[in-house]
């Protein structure tokens, strides 16, 4: 019986790549039109410099990934794009799946087997965009069972990696919180260059999350 499933990719490298990309080009792009003199068009054209950025930056990460299952054998062919296209992947017969790294139960991040390690990283499902993510992530569940299924952290602590982690990230975030407060309350809220705010607004949520998950699995 074929299935087919199509999946949108976010790999973490990319992702990870865009955001640096976006943090650096960000005052460049709202410097860009400070010799105009009309204030309109002046905010005109640092808004489509802001769209202009942030959708290249989604071009380069995302991949649109489509999923055959056919003679149980999973044959993966990527949508193909003018630029930035993702490397292509190996088919893999169902048995040869040792393990399925998936994270919250909604993220794939890789399918291992004994061959070969597929690395993964679909959009969470959503309103927006048609994918197939939660239905190939079930149907992959029930092929490999519970046993084959860990998450991301779950490596890190197979490696030795994760109390260290935990150190590193707590570290970080009380020295980022404690750098911040200290510039606003020396130099003053208004001072604090917008590359802070970028930085408090969208890392430090992001590692306060991972500062949660990563005490859990400890516990666990």
């Amino acid at each position: 019986m074929t299935k087919n499933f199509s999946i949108l990719i976010f790999k973490q490298t990319r992702v990870v790549i865009s955001i640096f990309a976006f943090a650096i080009l960000f005052i460049p792009v709202l410097l860009l039109p400070s010799h105009i003199d009309n204030s309109i068009l002046q905010l005109v054209v640092t808004a489509l410099g802001i769209i202009g950025l942030f959708g290249l930056l989604f071009y380069f990460s995302y991949g649109r990934l489509n999923v055959t299952y056919d003679n149980e054998t999973l044959h993966f062919e990527w949508q193909q794009k003018l630029l930035f296209n993702y490397a292509k992947i190996p088919d893999i017969e169902i048995n040869e799946i040792k393990r399925l790294v998936i994270d919250q139960g909604q993220v794939l991040r890789k399918i291992v087997t004994d061959k070969t390690e597929i690395t993964l990283g679909n959009n969470r499902p959503n309103n927006v965009f048609k994918i197939d993510s939660q239905v190939f992530i079930d149907f992959l569940t029930d092929q490999v069972g519970n046993k084959g299924i860990i998450d991301s952290w779950d490596i890190w602590v197979e490696k030795g990696y994760l109390k260290w982690a935990l150190r590193v990230n707590t570290i970080i975030l009380f020295g980022a919180i404690g750098l911040l407060g200290f510039f606003a309350v020396t130099k003053g809220f208004d001072k604090i260059p917008p590359a802070s705010f970028f930085m408090l607004i969208f890392f430090l949520p992001q590692m306060f999350l991972y500062q949660k998950q990563m005490k859990n699995k400890i516990k666990n």
